[in-house]
């Protein structure tokens, strides 16, 4: 355990957290507002407009259903698109948490279409062999949308590769398109207006333009950057500096993230999120510290200099300069170090002088990342290691960051501070309770979750 920094006071060197209007609550609401307005539209214009709507009162229900659930799944492609318009004011881990959720709703309300649909009329031929190609589009849209929800749902629990989950993601464009011809071809036997059809076709097209554009188009308009460096940290865990090809600024805030694709001979290339973990405030430069953990990040040590990264920079939330807090604490397990190190790295840069403690988790002292600039931090800084696994000479603290650790070495901030946790899912839900348990509001508590 460091418990108190003595590094000298670093040189003041001045950052513009990038913060502006798109980051309000205004633009927030704004956008849910029009989120709501487009998912209830084509109810609304079917209501005004088709001859069909209002009797008799289960079959109403049923296409209100249909096209509702047919709206909000054109809505999931765009929320899917990562425009960094929508992630500002709510941070890209909301934004997918909010998608996953509106899929499951769409699904239940295209589930539920067919199943009115047979108690209006007393029968169960729509579930039969014997009907028209119309219904067999609706039926192939429902039983890919059944499938690919059980699969999100489960993938994670299965062990199911990434990539591979990935893949059938994005294949789940085939629901819009089957969707959309069987209500296209559909329409006119249940006599809806032209004002809806019209709808529909806006929706759709609205929908695979964002597609092709984010898998199309964006693939080969990303920035290109080289490998600088590669810096081993850790036993396990590398840092990668990148800078840009066009030599042009990349602006972010501390505690941002990228999605990066690395581009390296005879190796594969896939697209992952990384924490940006140098300082923004060389915006000349990109960092990613990735710890090997997986089929991608396994071959992370083979990187080299003059390798090539393909960058979308930055999104993300976590970082204190949307709070303004008073005192700060983190508190991190891992390689999850890396986005609260990038706020430290900006809050000693700038000459900071707020009280600062970090709580670091880790199991053996082998695997603290950035420990020797960890040290030399100001004194304004407090450091804590925590380990799990630690040798019988560790004279710190041992075991987990539980709610006695964080009372022990951050109690008289709890009151004020705002907190910053990453790590592994389960460290942050005990360190989560922990927290609550102290009475730290939830409105100062903050993390991005991927992982749902």
């Amino acid at each position: 355990m460091r418990p108190i920094a003595k590094g000298k006071p670093m040189k003041t060197e001045s950052f513009q957290p990038r913060h502006g209007w798109l980051d309000s609550r205004i633009w927030g609401v704004c956008l849910l507002g029009l989120y709501c307005l487009l998912a209830v539209s084509p109810v609304i214009v079917a209501w005004l407009g088709s001859k069909s709507i209002g009797a008799p009162v289960l079959t109403t229900i049923a296409l209100t259903m249909a096209m509702m659930g047919f709206s909000l799944l054109c809505l999931q492609v765009l929320l899917a698109g990562r425009f960094k318009t929508l992630d500002r004011p709510f941070g890209l881990d909301v934004v997918m948490l909010f998608h996953k959720k509106m899929a499951l709703f769409a699904a239940a309300l295209l589930v539920l279409h067919p199943v009115l649909l047979a108690i209006d009329h007393k029968s169960l031929a729509l579930f039969g062999f014997q009907t028209s190609w119309r219904v067999y589009l609706g039926k192939g849209a429902l039983i890919f949308l059944v499938l690919g929800a059980l699969f999100a749902l489960y993938f994670a629990r299965l062990k199911i590769d990434y990539n591979v989950w990935r893949f059938c993601h994005k294949g789940m464009v085939v629901v819009v398109i089957l969707g959309f011809l069987h209500g296209l071809f559909i329409g006119p036997h249940i006599n809806l207006s032209p004002v809806v059809r019209v709808y529909w076709y806006a929706m759709f097209v609205t929908a695979a333009g964002v597609f092709g554009f984010r898998n199309l188009v964006v693939p080969f308009i990303r920035r290109k950057f080289n490998v600088t460096s590669v810096r081993q940290e850790t036993h396990n865990t590398y840092t990668l500096t990148f800078e840009p090809e066009d030599a042009g600024p990349v602006h972010r805030n501390p505690g941002q993230f990228m999605f990066l694709k690395l581009i390296r001979p005879g190796r594969s290339s896939e697209l992952h999120p990384f924490t940006i973990s140098a300082s923004p405030l060389d915006n000349k430069i990109l960092q990613a510290s990735i710890k090997q953990s997986g089929n991608f990040t396994d071959t992370i040590d083979r990187t080299k200099a003059g390798d090539v990264g393909r960058i979308e920079a930055a999104f993300g939330r976590f970082s204190y300069v949307y709070h303004n807090p008073e005192k700060i604490l983190f508190i991190a397990g891992g390689v999850g170090i890396t986005p609260i190190m990038s706020m430290i790295r900006c809050l000693r840069d700038t000459g900071d002088g707020r009280e600062v403690v970090l709580l670091y988790g880790n199991n053996g002292e082998r695997d603290i990342i950035f420990r020797q600039e960890m040290e030399k931090l100001p004194e304004n800084f407090k450091v804590v290691h925590i380990l799990n696994q630690a040798n019988q000479d560790w004279q710190g603290e041992k075991g987990y960051v539980t709610k006695e650790i964080i009372e022990k070495h951050a109690g008289g901030m709890l009151g004020t501070a705002h907190v910053y946790v990453c790590g592994p899912p389960v460290m942050m839900d005990k360190v989560v309770s922990s927290l609550r348990s102290l009475n730290v509001d939830d409105k100062r508590i903050h993390y991005e979750r991927f992982t749902i």
